[in-house]
C-alpha cells in the first residue's frame, strides 16, 4: 500500500480526534528539543540497523527509505513506548521515524560544512515564520488528502523565503549546491517531523480507546 493510500485510510479513521491538533500551528522548537516520538523510534533501531540506513542514504533517498522500511516491524514494535500509548496509526509512526532518519542522515552529510543538528535546529527556530511555513506546506504533501486540514490555512507566501534559512547557516544555493540541497532536505524533515509528532500527540490525547 502506498503512502497516499495509507493517508486516505488515515483520514477516514482519525478525522474526528485529530481536529484539535490540526487547528494549531506547531510551536517553535527549542535549539535542543527533548526527544520526540520520531527520535525515539529512530533510536529504537539497533546501531547496525541505523548504520545500514545511513549508508543507503549516501546512495540516494530512495535507497534510504527502502532500507528503513525493512525495519518497519521493529519501528512499529517500539511505537507504544515512543508514542505513549498503543494503536498509533502506522502512517504517522512511519513518517515520524522517516523524518528523524532524514534529519540524522542529512546532518551527517552537512557535518563537513561545520553544521550540527543543534545549529540546524537553532537556525530553524530563528527563521522567519514565512520560511518555516514554506517548509511545512511542502512537508504536508506526503499526507495527501490530510494536508489541507493539517496546515489549517497556512500557506507559503514566498518560495524564496525558504532559501533565507540557507543564508543563516552560511550556505549559498548557487555556490554550495550539494550542501544547500541537504540543508533544505533537513529543514523539510524538521517540518515533517513536527507534523507527525503533533498528530501522534493528538492521538494520545484524543484517540479512541484500545479495542478490548
Amino acid at each position: 500500500m502506498t503512502f497516499r493510500m495509507l493517508a486516505a485510510v488515515a483520514v477516514a479513521t482519525i478525522a474526528g480526534w485529530s481536529q484539535g491538533a490540526m487547528a494549531q500551528t506547531p510551536p517553535t522548537q527549542p535549539a535542543t528539543p527533548p526527544s520526540s516520538p520520531g527520535d525515539c523510534l529512530w533510536n529504537a533501531l539497533p546501531e547496525t540497523g541505523r548504520a545500514e540506513v545511513l549508508t543507503a542514504y549516501r546512495r540516494d533517498m530512495n535507497s534510504a527509505t527502502k532500507a528503513l522500511s525493512g525495519h518497519d516491524k521493529a519501528i512499529q514494535a517500539a511505537s507504544t513506548a515512543c508514542v505513549g500509548r498503543e494503536g498509533a496509526p502506522k502512517l504517522f509512526v512511519q513518517f515520524a521515524a522517516a523524518s528523524a532518519m532524514i534529519r540524522a542522515a542529512s546532518a551527517e552529510r552537512l557535518a563537513p560544512a561545520g553544521l550540527t543538528p543543534a545549529s540546524l535546529r537553532s537556525a530553524w527556530s530563528k527563521a522567519d515564520p514565512a520560511a518555516r511555513a514554506c517548509f511545512r506546506v511542502n512537508a504536508a504533501r506526503v499526507y495527501g488528502p490530510m494536508a489541507e486540514k493539517l496546515l489549517n490555512g497556512e500557506t507559503c507566501p514566498d518560495q524564496k523565503a525558504a532559501t533565507d534559512v540557507l543564508t543563516a547557516v552560511g550556505l549559498d544555493l548557487a555556490k554550495d549546491t550539494a550542501m544547500a540541497a541537504q540543508a533544505l532536505i533537513h529543514f523539510n524533515a524538521i517540518a515533517q517531523g513536527e507534523q507527525a509528532d503533533a498528530l501522534l500527540a493528538a492521538f494520545v490525547r484524543y484517540g479512541p480507546p484500545p479495542a478490548s
